[in-house]
């Protein structure tokens, strides 16, 4: 394929009970798609309803792949990126739009920042509500300083750098921890330094874990503040699963991911130290009670985390060749 031929981002959607949001994702790209600035490969993850059949009289002509079965969005985006010829991917979800120009921003964004190996833009919900894309990794020390309320102690500055997430107020970030799979844009050089997504994490984490291996390999993790893209948060998820069982699967699929970045123990001393701090926020009086049962839910759900004594998941397997 010659260089003209390619390319400049190649888009991976994975669907599965998609169907209602994916018609507005595939509308808000489809100027890139039809000009050839971009490409869009999906997977179906034998998704049970008509998500594909709306793909197909969106953008007739898109690569599907078929998976034959769920395995999962790490497996499915894998599939995605292994077809991919552009010179970026670009992880979209089908429930996320893409604002007018939102894509050739974000490459030229990547352009302008050769050190980042994975960015997300800026996310807001359908609500406007800011989703806090930059996000630092799970610590035992971030965690302790938030348990007993040290972190207030901290100047402004270094508690923004410590915890990103809502206290990165605004700006661009180079260094962030990790960003959500969400509408994550990756540099294949990278890629080819660090594996693939691991499969291993079959709902929630994987994202987190490709991070870590990416910051681990020197690549930065980055946020471009500048254009914005709307999430309709966990669509598919809350039509798969309650929101217990999503908030149950969320926490399950960090301590997966903890236990390949960090090892067993200290993923349980992690555990436990978020499930005491769910505990407490279970007694916090400014609290609702819808939000007290929450977090009673997530402290059981954290305690039997930290009980786990399942032997380590190797941190080399896993990773498919692309």
């Amino acid at each position: 394929m010659e260089d003209a031929d390619r390319p400049e981002l190649s888009i991976a959607i994975v669907l599965y009970n998609s169907a209602e949001t994916l018609p507005d994702c595939l509308r808000s790209i489809r100027e890139e798609l039809d000009g050839g600035f971009a490409e869009l490969i999906a997977v179906n993850n034998a998704s049970p309803d008509d998500g594909v059949a709306k793909l197909r009289a969106e953008v007739p002509g898109t690569e599907i792949v078929e998976m034959g079965g769920n395995h999962g969005f790490a497996a499915g985006a894998n599939a995605a990126i292994a077809r991919a010829r552009g010179r970026y991917w670009l992880l979209l979800n089908p429930d996320v739009r893409a604002p007018a120009g939102g894509l050739r921003h974000l490459v030229a964004w990547m352009d302008a920042h050769p050190a980042v190996g994975v960015a997300s833009p800026n996310i807001v919900d359908v609500d406007g509500r800011w989703e806090e894309p930059g996000r630092a990794l799970p610590s035992v020390g971030r965690t302790l300083l938030r348990l007993f309320r040290l972190h207030r102690l901290l100047p402004a500055a270094l508690r923004r750098r410590v915890f990103r997430a809502s206290y990165w107020t605004s700006g661009d970030q180079l260094d962030a921890g990790w960003v959500p799979g969400t509408a994550m844009i990756v540099r294949p050089d990278a890629v080819s330094r660090v594996g693939p997504l691991h499969e291993e994490l079959f709902m929630y984490g994987e994202d987190v874990e490709w991070c870590w291996r990416m910051r681990r390999a020197g690549w930065r993790v980055g946020v471009c503040s500048s254009t914005t893209f709307v999430h309709d948060t966990s669509s598919s998820a809350r039509l798969t699963f309650s929101q217990s069982d999503v908030e149950r699967r969320i926490a399950e699929g960090m301590d997966a991911a903890c236990r390949l970045m960090y090892g067993p123990r200290h993923a349980r001393a992690l555990a436990a130290l978020t499930g005491l701090a769910f505990a407490l926020d279970a007694w916090t009086p400014d609290k609702s009670s819808d939000e007290r049962d929450r977090a009673r839910a997530a402290a059981r759900t954290w305690r039997r985390l930290a009980a786990r004594r399942d032997a380590p998941t190797s941190q080399t397997s896993g990773y498919p060749r692309l």
